[in-house]
């Protein structure tokens, strides 16, 4: 699968607030939207090329601005209702209000409504104010801080935590401070993009790419570096629940297989911890490997219902290392005293009863949606749902027009949906990455499930039907 290269830039969108163009529905305005057999994509102007640094930028708006015009554009969307709720109310950058069955959300346990955070929150305000006044180095943290490692080294099993003020920090600062340009590291192809970027920042040439969930390729891979290298590091990385497939590795076997290489295991637990496994400690305790992976990471952002990231391991002298030397911890101002508060009032949450009941709700939301979304009609479904029940219901569509056109349509249709192109995904495919809460309905998802079906049957017959060189029809 091809990745984003380290320094790529998609470009920015033009100011909010722009009129969209009136365009009949017998044809399109000058710059168009692109032609069926048009299978560009954001990553195809990753790179581009040319003499000023800022000219060369404008082939990128001039192919997607006639997306957002059609509707078919799903990015940098305002949600003008509370983000977290089962259902939701959006606008894009035309001034265009759709509303419907919130599928976007990263609130996994419904816990940025919970009173129980509002009241960390507002707590917090009062005694240490919004802001941290400084990088975590210099008295950025507050004692909120120490509870809240307290907190993740019990989810994790783990005996000591670094915070970082986001989940993408602590991915790109873990691997920023273990690996160097002269160590190797063995990483999974579908890592998240702030492994990826970490990996590109250390400037090291000795990087094996495996394809998703190979552990033979990784045992292979180890033992021809030992062989070639026994002086140096390595690094491998995985992820403990995958977030664009809802799969998981076998952390047991490539733990044991790093340690029989003096290697080192590095895993992001963003989607899972707080939410699936026993007592809501991740695939990992579900493995029977809680506390006993070497080190990992993860994110706030989901369970959490704030933001903030974290890295936790059993070792001290990691720890304090990668306090020093992981750049975005030691050169970023530490967690807002508000997010602190929110995110351990939330971690209590989830080791409780409580949690488990949410957690119970979640998973029973993720199988209900699953069987509608396997429910057709006649015929095969249109489009592939991938993984095993998580918050997250992956939709595989083998073709990215189609994907685009049935956005626009679910959208219309009363259903919030993100769609996930090249590079996270193949050339010319696309992806729904539907993604789930405690406090959705059964009968909401069973509806979204319904319009994304037709929805999707409907766009492909549409675009099988429709001449090569004709328009993408409209909403």
């Amino acid at each position: 699968m091809d990745r984003p290269r380290t320094g790529d830039t998609l470009g920015g969108a033009p100011p909010g607030g722009a009129s969209r163009p009136r365009v009949s529905h017998g044809g399109l305005s000058q710059g168009g939207l692109s032609h069926s057999g048009d299978e560009r994509s954001l990553g195809s102007f990753a790179s581009l090329r040319g003499r000023h640094l800022l000219d060369r930028l404008t082939p990128f708006e001039q192919w997607r601005r006639p997306h957002a015009e059609q509707g078919v554009w799903g990015y940098h969307q305002q949600t003008l209702s509370h983000p977290f709720t089962p259902r939701a109310r959006t606008r894009d950058e035309f001034g265009d209000e759709g509303s419907g069955v919130n599928l976007l959300t990263q609130d996994y346990l419904a816990l940025s409504s919970h009173p129980a955070v509002h009241e960390a929150i507002t707590a917090a305000l009062r005694d240490h104010g919004p802001h941290s006044g400084g990088s975590p180095a210099a008295a950025g943290d507050t004692p909120l801080a120490e509870e809240l490692c307290g907190q993740l080294a019990e989810l994790t099993g783990m005996r000591h935590v670094v915070l970082f003020p986001t989940g993408w920090a602590a991915g790109f600062g873990a691997v920023n401070a273990l690996a160097r340009r002269f160590d190797h590291i063995v990483v999974d192809e579908l890592v998240h993009a702030c492994v990826h970027e970490g990996v590109a920042a250390g400037r090291s040439t000795r990087i094996t790419r495996t394809p998703h969930l190979d552990h033979g390729a990784v045992h292979r891979a180890l033992r021809r570096i030992r062989a070639e290298d026994a002086a140096n590091g390595i690094l491998v990385i995985t992820e403990s629940l995958f977030s664009m497939n809802s799969d998981t590795p076998d952390l047991a076997a490539l733990q044991r297989t790093c340690h029989e290489y003096d290697a080192v295991l590095l895993v992001d637990q963003a989607h899972d911890i707080g939410v699936l496994g026993p007592g809501g400690r991740g695939q990992a305790a579900g493995q029977g490997m809680h506390g006993r992976l070497d080190v990992v990471v993860g994110s706030m952002s989901k369970a959490f219902a704030t933001n903030g990231g974290y890295l936790a391991t059993n070792s001290s002298s990691v720890a304090a290392y990668v306090r020093y030397f992981a750049s975005t911890h030691m050169f970023s101002s530490a967690l807002t005293p508000l997010q602190t508060a929110g995110a351990l009032a939330a971690a209590r949450i989830m080791r409780s009863d409580e949690g488990q009941r949410l957690r119970d709700e979640l998973l029973r939301n993720a199988g209900v949606l699953r069987r509608e979304l396997a429910r057709t009609a006649s015929g095969p479904a249109p489009y592939t749902v991938l993984g095993v029940p998580s918050p997250i219901v992956p939709v595989e569509i083998d073709s990215l027009a189609v994907g685009r056109a049935a956005m626009g349509v679910a959208r219309r249709d009363g259903v919030l949906l993100h769609l996930v192109e090249f590079p996270v995904v193949p050339r010319g495919r696309a992806r729904y990455r539907l993604q789930l809460s405690s406090a959705h309905r059964p009968e909401d998802l069973a509806l979204a499930a319904r319009v994304i079906r037709e929805a999707v049957a409907s766009a492909r017959a549409d675009t099988t039907t429709r001449p090569e060189d004709s328009p993408v029809k409209r909403r």
